[in-house]
């Protein structure tokens, strides 16, 4: 059955809950409805875009809504953050999960989250007529990217993804956890996929950020079987505010800088073909 601490969860699934009795009562029938008895629904086809952060995910919806597409969301709320961590960090109750997901995920026709990466064989699971494409971005260039952030120290310190094991142990400096995340991440998407090419024949086609935003985007069209009259759109982020300095590009790392990188996701870039 599903744990009581979800209710929330569910609840907030929903735009029109209410906390009296009322609204609990709509919410119990629609936790039955969409977890158990709307078989029908879940074999549509959704697809699911993985990714681990900082690689365009904002980008690929907006390019979306500017051709007309509709259900595409970017990190859909509840964006089941915890969830796939937990599930990243231990195994889960199987029912819980998918039930989870049939639950929050029922009306999307598109979804880029990184919240979601460890999360692809349940997906896969409640939704049988799901489709996935695994996006990806340069390691050194996600990185960087992270490592620019504003008060970085900060987020590193008080932000849910990195009180686990996903970034690395809590003792290395925040070059190395940010090295560890982005390969951690990226591993996990890449084998779940791997996973379930192999099991039940799911194919995952790769798009890379840099042929994103450059409007070669034949795997997402692959993935859409559809094709996109509008290639590209306006860059999702903003330029920084003057003063915000950028992380150093790889020319300037230090020596050791550039040997850690490469221990710690020396291996993975090779699995991404980079």
């Amino acid at each position: 059955m599903i744990a009581f601490q979800d209710l929330e969860t569910f609840k907030r699934a929903d735009a029109d809950r209410g906390d009296n009795l009322r609204g609990l009562v709509r919410t119990g029938r629609r936790i039955f409805n969409r977890c158990w008895k709307d078989s029908f629904n879940i074999n549509r086809t959704r697809i699911f875009c993985q990714n681990s952060g900082a690689c365009g995910s904002t980008y690929i919806v907006r390019l979306l809504e500017a051709n007309g597409l509709r259900g595409v969301f970017h990190e859909k709320q509840p964006d089941l953050l915890k969830l796939g961590l937990d599930f990243y960090e231990r195994e889960m109750p199987w029912l819980r999960l998918v039930s989870l997901l049939r639950y929050t995920r029922h009306d999307i026709n598109f979804e880029a989250s990184n919240r979601l990466f460890s999360l692809s064989r349940p997906l896969a699971d409640a939704f049988p007529g799901a489709r996935f494409i695994f996006l990806h971005r340069d390691g050194i260039e996600t990185i960087r990217s992270v490592l620019s952030k504003p008060n970085v120290a900060q987020y590193f310190r008080e932000d849910v993804r990195f009180r686990g094991t996903l970034a690395g142990d809590h003792n290395l400096d925040i070059f190395s956890r940010a090295c560890h995340h982005w390969s951690n991440m990226n591993r996990r998407i890449h084998e779940d996929l791997q996973y379930l090419d192999l099991t039940q024949q799911i194919d995952a086609p790769t798009l890379r950020f840099e042929n994103l935003i450059d409007g070669n985007i034949q795997p997402l069209e692959d993935a859409l079987q559809t094709t996109l009259r509008i290639k590209t759109c306006a860059p999702a982020n903003q330029s920084k505010p003057s003063g915000q300095l950028r992380f150093p590009a790889y020319t300037e790392w230090t020596r050791i800088q550039k040997k850690t990188f490469q221990t710690i996701c020396g291996e993975t870039m090779a699995l991404l073909g980079r």
